[in-house]
């Protein structure tokens, strides 16, 4: 770790994962040493540790490894590691290094990069996997304390075409087991098990649809190494969600869960930056001044009390504010860093599901409200496609996007989101989902919609509306009072947008038109048909069909047609619609040219 007098402490664009290679770099490293014995000896034998992504799980889980590995040339021989953690905090304490540092067989994987577009990608790269881990303890074959039969599992393993077929996936279900049985004989001590991002394989089959496949070697694996398995000591795993309805934790009631809503939680500050971490980062580079921008962007977690940043959006900062170029540091905002490193499916997924109340929630936490929500930390991953409003909540609690503001009883909680960043996150994801693309089920109504302005059929128009509404979230400016005729405002816009440009022409909000300002005008993509809709807000569903035809009335009186006139149009169409809460109603006239 640089010393404290370094003026040019380097931080990395997108820092290695990997501690050694981090720390032989000279990378700028916030220690973190000092959690790994409350990590591994404060913690069960069988601990799942529950983050949100890019919050310093692999970094940690990889000085662990590192920390506890023997020299298996040199058993008992820790030089190395007082090398590598020199002037960390692990190293102050001394019992915990004699009596842990360089002392264990340690088997270490990641299952980040364990996806496909189908089963049989997804699976050879599990394999590919398996393959590279066992690959380092090949050595494993040359030992005497092994019998033959055992060296033949081992060979087994190492058979790169036979482990990627489908067919042979016994060999992955038993892989960990028998390394760490094999390790066992071999060292004569207890291995020591570290499995980072677990449940990634399981999201991303649940996304692809070949969960089932997938979990049965998941589980198969996992589960043998873990379940009633004597020869290993310890079992950490990490991931951001507790799929524990899957059974790959059946029967194994030893395993301690230590998530976001932890109480009493000694590793609250292990992963993510702490506010005095991320204040001296930035004074190490002359850039404190800078510490309220970081702090609106990507502070606000709060783990058992704890004041979190995330510390991925932290660094790619202070990176982009550290390098040379003509603008001031103090010029360059914050950005959102965060978004571009995971997959938004788990949000657009549910959005076509949302109710009209978890879409009301989802406007309040938009606005900066704190909203009360039903949480599970036990999620199956083979229900995602029932879209469950639980659920949604649920991975948005464990994935990042929402943080605790207050507890509860009965597993509800008040939520909010946490900082600036996640705000446009959601903005941003939530608006994608209503641009048009070619699987959006929004811009196939949004199409039926417009075409139903543009021909007159009034009929037609209400019903798509009101399914849409369900769902729909304005996204409108927060740091704005916007009155409640906004939301539709955003709505009816949202819908145009979606419906893109091959149906529409000049669309325009609050035109000038006649003697007032009309909603919505536009014209067909032809320009031979315009259409002028006047918007209305009901406070009861009764007065609907009164306000819509009020609306209807003012399209006229003001004369809101005459600019469609000036521009030759000869086919108009008015529509006054009112709405309230998801439901609206349609008055419909068509207006001489």
């Amino acid at each position: 770790m640089p010393s404290p007098s370094a003026k040019k402490p380097i931080i990395p664009a997108a820092g290695p994962s990997d501690f050694r290679e981090y720390i032989d770099n000279g990378f700028f490293y916030v220690d973190k040493t000092g959690y790994l014995k409350p990590l591994f000896l404060g913690t069960n034998p069988r601990t799942l540790i529950l983050r949100p992504r890019r919050f310093g799980k692999t970094m940690l889980m990889s000085a662990l490894r590192y920390f506890l590995e023997m020299d298996y040339k040199n058993p008992g021989d820790a030089s190395e590691q007082h090398l590598l953690f020199k002037g960390l905090k692990v190293i102050e304490d001394q019992e915990f290094c004699k009596r842990c540092m360089g002392q264990y067989p340690v088997i270490s994987l990641s299952f980040k990069d364990v996806e496909g577009g189908d089963y049989e990608e997804a699976y050879a790269m599990l394999a590919d996997l398996i393959f590279e881990l066992v690959s380092g303890f090949d050595w494993l074959l040359e030992s005497k304390k092994l019998k033959p039969w055992e060296k033949r599992d081992l060979e087994m393993l190492l058979d790169y075409p036979a482990l990627r077929k489908p067919e042979n996936q016994d060999y992955i279900k038993r892989s960990l087991k028998v390394l760490s049985s094999l390790l066992y004989k071999h060292t004569g001590k207890l291995p020591v098990l570290l499995a980072d991002e677990y449940d990634v394989p399981l999201q991303k089959a649940a996304l692809g649809g070949y969960y089932k496949k997938m979990i049965k070697v998941i589980r198969g694996m996992l589960a043998a190494v873990v379940k009633d398995n004597p020869k290993v000591c310890k079992v950490i795993m990490t991931g951001c969600l507790r799929a524990s309805k899957e059974s790959i934790f059946t029967g194994m009631n030893n395993v301690t869960v230590n998530s976001v809503l932890t109480q009493n939680n000694i590793l609250a500050p292990a992963f993510g930056f702490t506010a005095q971490e991320t204040h001296e980062m930035l004074k190490r580079v002359g850039l404190a001044g800078l510490y309220d921008k970081a702090q609106k962007w990507y502070d606000g977690y709060s783990i058992d009390k704890q004041e979190i940043f995330c510390p991925w959006d932290v660094a790619s900062y202070v990176y982009a504010i550290t390098q040379p170029g003509p603008d001031k540091p103090e010029a360059i905002e914050p950005q959102s860093y965060w978004n571009d490193t995971g997959d938004s499916r788990i949000i657009t997924e549910f959005l076509p599901d949302l109710s009209a109340e978890d879409a009301d929630r989802m406007q309040e936490l938009l606005d900066g409200k704190d909203v009360k929500l039903q949480v599970s930390e036990s999620l199956s991953y083979k229900e995602f496609d029932q879209h469950l409003s639980e659920h949604f909540w649920s991975i948005l609690v464990f994935t990042g996007y929402l943080t605790l503001a207050k507890r509860g009883s009965g597993g509800v909680h008040e939520f909010r989101i946490p900082n600036a960043e996640i705000r446009q996150c959601f903005r941003a994801n939530i608006l994608a989902y209503y641009r048009p693309n070619e699987h959006g089920r929004f811009s196939g109504k949004a199409n039926a919609v417009v075409k139903a302005l543009l021909t007159g059929d009034s009929g037609s128009i209400a019903g798509p509306l009101n399914e849409l509404l369900r769902g729909f979230v304005s996204v409108r400016d927060s740091a704005t009072r916007a009155p409640k005729e906004n939301f539709y405002q955003g709505f009816m816009d949202g819908l145009f947008a979606a419906a893109g440009g091959s149906l529409v022409s000049e669309y325009s909000s609050n035109r000038e038109s006649g003697d007032g300002y009309a909603d919505i005008t536009f014209k067909s993509f032809d320009e031979n048909t315009g259409v002028v809709i006047e918007l209305k807000l009901a406070a009861k569903d009764q007065a609907r069909k009164k306000l819509s035809e009020e609306a209807l009335s003012q399209i006229v009186a003001k004369d809101y047609t005459s600019k469609l006139r000036d521009d030759g149009v000869t086919r108009i169409f008015a529509y006054g619609i009112a709405f309230c809460k998801r439901l609206c109603t349609v008055s419909f006239q068509e207006i001489p040219g």
